[in-house]
């Protein structure tokens, strides 16, 4: 597994806060669903409300059905509004068309054709808890979305 992250700065302090902790957010749930571990992946560091729940599911059905993936995501456009010292609205694309599924079981890769549903836009709700990180605590996944299309 590898998350390339498109170097950028959002321009100023909180959101380059916001984008680090969402570089971090997303890794914890990739580390849950490689090592099969939600409980251990930090991923309630990061995310709070509906979105812990919504990514803890996911990355148990994963390890349920014993799948994670291999190969590169590349996370891009991402982008950054702040409404308070306390909250925040994040998007970005996400490019899955150089990742495959890894079945853990028999350790083989099987390739996934990239079509439009390999773009994802994400459009996350972000509230920074008391000890100054930025959490996740909505998210919204647009599978296949013009935004982020090549």
């Amino acid at each position: 597994m590898k998350l390339d992250f498109e170097e950028q700065r959002a321009g100023g302090t909180a959101k380059d806060a916001i984008l680090r902790d969402n570089e971090r957010a997303v890794s914890a749930v990739w580390q849950a669903v490689a090592y099969g571990d939600p409980e251990k992946s930090g991923m309630d560091s990061y995310y709070a409300d509906a979105a812990l729940r919504g990514v803890y599911t996911y990355a148990k059905d994963n390890n349920t059905r014993k799948t994670s993936w291999a190969g590169t995501l590349r996370y891009f456009h991402r982008q950054v509004t702040v409404f308070d010292k306390t909250s925040a609205a994040l998007t970005y694309c996400v490019d899955e068309s150089k990742a495959n599924v890894k079945d853990l079981k028999t350790d083989k890769v099987r390739v996934v054709e990239t079509s439009p549903d390999s773009y994802v836009y994400y459009n996350a709700s972000v509230k920074r808890d008391k000890q100054g990180v930025w959490q996740i605590w909505k998210l919204h996944e647009d599978r296949g979305s013009q935004r982020c299309q090549p």
